[in-house]
């Protein structure tokens, strides 16, 4: 049913078909050339912002922190997990 809505008489002169072509092909066209400029446009302001950050960021060179001693490798006991953690103690609910 609504195929049957938005669809046009085809037309029947050799001239209007050819220039109904001709404007389809150039709106196709316009929109084309439309989103490359729109592509190019966020691409550069995507560079700039990524500069940006880029040249905000202290190198590392300048904030070199020394590094503590490495330990030896060893070994951890089976059922060890390594790792830093916190122990947190709080009031403890009974289950339910």
């Amino acid at each position: 049913m609504t195929a049957v809505l938005f669809r046009l008489p085809r037309m029947r002169h050799p001239l209007l078909r050819a220039l109904a072509a001709a404007v389809g092909v150039l709106i196709i066209g316009a929109t084309l050339v439309f989103g490359i400029f729109i592509f190019l446009g966020l691409a550069a302001i995507g560079a700039t912002v990524w500069a940006a950050r880029q040249l905000s960021k202290p190198s590392p060179a300048t904030t070199a922190t020394p590094q503590p001693a490495a330990t030896p490798n060893r070994p951890t006991p089976h059922g060890v997990i390594e790792g830093e953690f916190v122990v947190v103690r709080g009031p403890v609910s009974p289950p339910r």
